[in-house]
């Protein structure tokens, strides 16, 4: 297990250093980066960490997951943002990523954000081709529609399809909470509330 983190910072620190590379080639970039910690606690199953990690410019979107796709499985995604629009703001970032772990293949994914004053729809997309055969590809969808009665804090609903552990429905949805504070943000995510299978993820994120 540690070798599989371990192998996961080395690609984000590669992400990281090349995004600084290409930012010392334009003058015009400005690189972001954050890591993200989300804690899976299921009933009935193991618990299980997913750190992400990103690597943003205006133009360029990285990022490096695990136990994103399956358990014990690590991917690293490259893509191209879009952003437009004045009232109504889009950010739309088609990207394509390879997975390797418990499941191995490619993936072509999407991640959408469009704002409208204290009102976000949040959305990322991907379809997994596995090398292991067509029988296992498979479609995961997640989404967030919130509101942000303050700036501190972002509130809403939230949905999601899934491989990461066994479940009866085909989708799932739930409430979420966030609380902003510096660079910081906390928050928890409630799924299939008052159902026998809900289960809760902790996050914690850190803009650097």
């Amino acid at each position: 297990m540690c070798k599989k983190y371990l192998l996961l910072l080395v690609g984000f620190i590669s992400i990281k250093l090349f995004a600084q590379e290409t930012a010392a080639d334009s003058t015009n970039s400005k690189w972001n980066f954050s890591a993200w910690a989300e804690y899976f606690i299921i009933p009935g199953e193991e618990d299980f960490f997913n750190p992400t990690f990103y690597a943003r410019s205006d133009k360029l979107h990285f990022e490096g997951r695990y136990n994103y796709e399956d358990r014990n499985t690590a991917s690293f995604w490259g893509g191209w943002r879009f952003k437009f629009g004045k009232g109504i703001k889009f950010v739309v970032v088609p990207m394509a990523g390879i997975i390797f772990g418990n499941t191995d293949g490619i993936a072509p994914g999407l991640e959408l954000e469009i704002t409208y004053k204290k009102f976000d729809l949040y959305s990322e997309s991907e379809h997994v081709f596995d090398f292991s055969g067509k029988k296992n590809n498979f479609f995961y969808m997640y989404s967030e529609l919130a509101f942000r009665p303050i700036k501190a804090i972002r509130t809403g609903l939230i949905a999601q399809r899934t491989k990461l552990f066994e479940s009866d429905r085909e989708l799932q949805r739930g409430i979420f909470g966030e609380y902003y504070f510096g660079r910081f943000r906390v928050g928890a995510f409630y799924f299939n509330p008052f159902a026998d299978d809900n289960f809760l993820i902790a996050s914690f994120s850190v803009d650097f």
